[in-house]
C-alpha cells in the first residue's frame, strides 16, 4: 500500500464534462476513475514509447505565477 508521505499525492484538474464522460464510460465497465489512472500510468510504465501515442491528447502547459490582476 502507498504510503502518504512517500508517495505524495499527484493531482490533475479535467473539466467536469471530461470527468462526468469518463466516469459514465468507466462505469458501465465496472471501472472507477482512480482505477483507469493508475492502470494507464502501469501501462505506460510497460513501455514508455507508447507516450508518443497519446501526444495528440497532450494538455497545454500551466501559465506559471499569479494570474494577472483585474485593475
Amino acid at each position: 500500500m502507498p504510503d502518504r508521505h512517500r508517495d505524495p499525492t499527484v493531482s490533475v484538474r479535467p473539466s467536469q464534462g471530461d470527468k462526468d464522460a469518463a466516469v459514465e464510460a468507466l462505469g458501465a465497465r465496472g471501472w472507477t476513475l482512480g482505477d483507469a489512472l493508475h492502470a494507464a500510468l502501469l501501462w505506460l510504465l510497460d513501455d514508455p514509447r507508447r507516450l508518443a501515442e497519446l501526444e495528440r491528447f497532450r494538455p497545454p502547459p500551466k501559465a506559471k505565477g499569479r494570474p494577472p490582476s483585474k485593475r
